[in-house]
């Protein structure tokens, strides 16, 4: 770039011990072998610290462990759940869903304790590269088969202002009847002109009465507000400020080792054994789950990604993942997932990007702080693609079956939302309606509230 040299040293290590053969999924047992009961493993021993760690097909194991060793590979062939109600926190540098499956709480059951996955290891640590050409980096959570999480519910992922905020302020109101609770993380997202004007606070008081509501520390940004909505007054739309709870019970987190965090991957793959084919197929289900300090700087893996994966379904819902360096969400090649009623905050230079994609509904999400990337400089001589949300405009291949409907995006570079138009009366193959961004800025060309991009066959004017 610009005439300039860059090297980049890559340091890898394939799993050749992660599958010899094609496993064969065996009912699972009756019985629950306890995670800390050294009965429960072949070799009489718990894992510890730095173990690479086998759940062998047909195996019923149930984690119980406030807070257990660092491990390295864990390869979950069998059935893992986590202990219903305990307060849990299981730390590994890889997991690896490829024949069995990982459950915290049920649909009709949610966990009603705490449990916090944590990814270690940091950006020169050793990448792991599955048998098939499944090349997942490092410090990751990658499935290939089942991966269902459920947090306790919380009632509202969101609050309008209902009093102004000004600049040195410690309390403000926000709606009355909420569950929020003394020590939840909340962000304040901008109501001006420029995306930086946010904050980031945990409650200290809330009364569920009145509303009122006092932060442990001062914002540093004003922030409007007022008791009742403005949607009569600007064409439906509120234009108090947004105040989102980022606290969920259950949680995946990247280890804070430099800024590099970790990240979640849900894929398709073929396992070969000789003439014998196995087709993985990768289904996440997540509800009330918080994903944070995921991303990885400078790469394409997001916080979350799906990619290559079209043969299953996916859902997150009621989510919040928030607070990494690199893409928030990135679904690429993929099919069959819906994004619902979730906070996708502050990363970078994209909240969400979808490409190359089929069957795939976004709807009632967030998309704030969304900023440029610090690793690139002027001298670098190029323009960042940047936006809250890229749909189906980073490549030319062509998605299928989108819906992208009443969200927001609030505070972020260049565009809220950037997308194309289809054939004028079509509206099969893209649907993008009711969106709304504000408090967007970036050069060049930027602070727009969507970017629609022309496709060959018709033009903006032709379509008005």
């Amino acid at each position: 770039m610009n005439g300039t040299t860059k090297k980049l040293d890559l340091k890898g290590t394939r799993c050749t011990d992660c599958y010899d053969a094609i496993v064969e999924v065996d009912e699972v047992e009756s019985t629950t072998r306890l995670w800390s009961d050294p009965k429960s493993w072949p070799n009489g021993t718990v894992p510890v610290e730095g173990d690479d760690v086998h759940i062998e097909s047909g195996w019923n194991v149930t984690f119980d462990m406030e807070n257990s060793p660092t491990y390295g590979l864990v390869r979950v062939n069998g059935y893992l759940t986590f202990l219903p109600g305990a307060n849990l926190t299981f730390n590994a540098k890889h997991i690896f869903i490829r024949a069995g499956e990982l459950h915290v709480g049920t649909k009709e059951e949610p966990h009603n304790g705490t449990v916090t996955i944590m990814l270690h290891g940091e950006r020169d640590a050793s990448a792991i590269a599955y048998d098939n050409a499944v090349e997942l980096g490092n410090k990751v959570l990658a499935n290939y088969n089942i991966l269902k999480m459920y947090g306790k519910p919380r009632l509202s992922k969101m609050s309008r202002l209902r009093s102004e905020v000004t600049k040195g302020s410690n309390s403000f109101d926000v709606e009355a009847g909420l569950d929020w609770v003394p020590g939840d993380r909340l962000a304040l997202l901008p109501t001006g002109y420029s995306r930086h004007m946010k904050d980031e606070v945990f409650i200290e008081t809330y009364d569920n009465v009145t509303g009122a509501l006092k932060i442990n520390t001062t914002v540093n940004h004003h922030h409007w507000g007022q008791p009742d909505t403005t949607a009569a007054d600007f064409n439906g739309i509120d234009v108090r400020g947004e105040v989102v709870l980022l606290t969920r019970s259950v949680k995946i987190v990247g280890e804070n080792v430099n800024g590099w965090g970790g990240h979640v991957l849900t894929g398709d793959t073929v396992e070969l054994d000789g003439t014998e084919i196995k087709m993985r197929v990768g289904h996440t289900i997540l509800d009330h789950v918080e994903v944070y300090n995921n991303s990885q700087i400078d790469t394409h893996n997001a916080a979350m990604r799906w990619e290559n994966a079209m043969a299953g379904y996916s859902s997150v819902t009621n989510c919040t993942i928030h607070s990494g360096f690199g893409w928030g969400i990135n679904v690429k090649s993929s099919a069959n997932i819906e994004f619902a009623e979730n906070i996708i905050y502050e990363f970078r230079p994209i909240g969400v990007a979808f490409t190359t994609v089929t069957n795939v509904s976004f709807h009632d999400n967030l998309i704030g702080h969304v900023t440029e990337r610090e690793t690139f400089t002027a001298a670098d001589n190029l323009v960042d693609i940047r936006a809250g949300m890229a749909i189906c405009s980073l490549s030319t291949s062509p998605c299928k079956d989108v819906r992208v409907y009443n969200n927001i995006a609030s505070g972020v570079p260049y565009a809220g939302f950037v997308t194309h138009i289809d054939a004028c009366g079509d509206d099969t193959s893209l649907k993008f309606k009711n969106n709304t961004a504000h408090s967007v800025d970036g050069n060049p060309g930027g602070g727009v509230g969507a970017v629609i991009q022309d496709d060959d066959s018709a033009s903006q004017l032709e379509c008005a």
